[in-house]
């Protein structure tokens, strides 16, 4: 899986809010719907990225393999920046 700079950085500025402890991550889990981000820890064995000396993202290994030519990106939809997943 590749990150953009944009995506990179929008994961990590939302880490930096008020609240999240340095040890969390945005994670991409299997949900119900399909993918989904959701703030969690690293797990062992995960794929994780990192931005600016932080880890910002971390994959299960679940998953990770059907993400791998992927790329999360941001684009505007409906007049606001949005993170994607395109392939």
């Amino acid at each position: 899986m590749h990150i953009s700079e944009k995506a990179a950085e929008t994961l990590h500025n939302t880490l930096r809010q008020d609240g999240v402890d340095d040890a969390d991550v945005i994670r991409i889990a299997q949900s119900d719907d399909g993918l989904a981000l959701a703030l969690g820890r690293a797990e062992s064995g995960d794929e994780t990225f990192e931005h600016e000396d932080r880890t910002i993202l971390a994959i299960g290994p679940d998953i990770a393999p059907a993400l791998s030519d992927a790329t999360l990106d941001m684009a505007e939809a409906n007049g606001e920046m949005q993170l994607v997943l395109r392939k």
